[in-house]
């Protein structure tokens, strides 16, 4: 329901005696109790004191960027699935892929095979263990 529309209803619904509310004008009309106490304000209905919380709306927060580079993954036996690594263990003979979350193992030195916060870095772990030098 748009603005006007919105406000003209609320005026008939007032004038049949409910009980009008911030809280109850935002569930009837599917807005927020911003847009609510605006529109309250604006068609005159006097409102308590402790509805001046919602007669300032705050501002917009900025929100983090998502990367467009996918994060990089050791090898070819790791793809990401809904935004987790997850091993490709084998196919079936349909095609499909079966496989395990990095999250879902128990070894913990597999979640620091990838890391997805940094994109292109793989981790400087080596599952093999430390290089040991040869004996001479």
């Amino acid at each position: 329901m748009r603005r006007q529309a919105r406000r003209e209803s609320s005026r008939a619904w007032i004038a049949s005696g409910a009980t009008v509310t911030i809280k109850t004008y935002a569930r009837r009309y599917g807005v927020d109790r911003y847009t609510a106490c605006e529109d309250l304000t604006a068609i005159g209905l006097p409102l308590p004191d402790s509805a001046r919380r919602w007669a300032h709306r705050p501002p917009p927060q900025p929100r983090r960027r998502r990367s467009a580079t996918p994060p990089a993954l050791p090898d070819d036996d790791w793809i990401m699935i809904d935004g987790r690594p997850y091993f490709v263990a084998g196919y079936t003979p349909g095609g499909a892929r079966y496989g395990i979350y990095v999250d879902e193992t128990d070894d913990g030195d597999l979640t620091g095979m990838i890391t997805p916060g940094r994109p292109g870095k793989v981790s400087d772990l080596d599952l093999f263990g430390p290089s040991v030098p040869a004996a001479t």
